[in-house]
């Protein structure tokens, strides 16, 4: 079966001590379910788009909007939500113990850093990947974002992740899996929107250290130090494993010229 996995970020704005990536998996055409009643929960609500700082905020199409208006399409929203999509994913970082992390790593051969909004995607790939295993052993996943000033950083990573080798190695076991990655300018995907709705509520959460309460189906993880460093420790593993190989074709095609 093939697989999408719809995300957005919140947090990345340099004020907040924290970064979130959520989203939600579902198939292709619960997806374009999803988008079509999305888009009827707005015309309902005479909004033209939806962006959660606004919601959040009671400004420009929300302006003046009441609490109990703003509750009553939180859950028209969760329920669009919930009957489309198989499970939610939200990833979250702190800032400064990420860079903790980084510091004492520092110098390691074959260490390469991510960004908080990378580190949090390298995880949630992997996770989702292994999830998805339980429904289906031969699965495939495709990732998309909405335009914009991580969207290219993520597509390199994703690019990265595609093509590690090594069944063996724990996070690049899942890495055929990956099979599609796209961008879309912004509006043009509700399914977006739907993820930016899951982003701004998972962001406070998360923030607080707070498990989900609403028992919905969730992939949810604050990376703290261990598994920062777990993550990473793999990363410098496989790529020692990668360059050991390499060098040993290299000696291995030297001795045969030399036969």
């Amino acid at each position: 079966m093939l697989f999408s996995l719809r995300l957005d970020e919140t947090g990345t704005d340099g004020r907040s001590p924290i970064t979130v990536v959520a989203g939600a998996v579902s198939t292709p055409d619960r997806w374009v379910r999803l988008e079509t009643q999305w888009d009827n929960l707005l015309r309902r609500s005479n909004v033209s788009a939806f962006h959660y700082k606004e919601f959040s905020q009671r400004q420009d199409e929300f302006g003046g909007w009441s609490d109990f208006k703003a509750r009553r399409f939180e859950g028209f929203a969760q329920k669009v939500i919930s009957d489309n999509t198989l499970f939610r994913v939200s990833y979250g970082v702190t800032s400064d113990k990420h860079k903790e992390v980084k510091d004492r790593l520092k110098g390691m051969k074959g260490f390469a850093p991510d960004s908080d909004y990378g580190i949090c995607l390298r995880a949630m790939l992997f996770q989702v990947c292994e999830q998805l295993t339980e429904i289906d052993p031969d699965c495939t996943l495709s990732v998309m974002v909405e335009d914009g000033p991580y969207a290219g950083a993520a597509h390199q990573l994703y690019l990265k992740l595609r093509k590690m080798t090594g069944g063996g190695s724990l996070r690049a076991k899942h890495a055929h899996r990956l099979v599609g990655f796209s961008s879309v300018p912004k509006g043009v995907r509700r399914s977006l929107e739907a993820a930016d709705f899951l982003a701004g509520i998972a962001h406070p959460r998360l923030s607080q250290e707070k498990r989900k309460k609403s028992g919905k189906p969730e992939l949810s993880l604050l990376l703290d130090d261990a598994k920062l460093e777990w993550f990473y420790g793999g990363i410098v593993k496989e790529k020692e494993r990668r360059r050991e190989h390499a060098s040993a074709k290299r000696s291995n095609r030297h001795h045969a010229g030399e036969g």
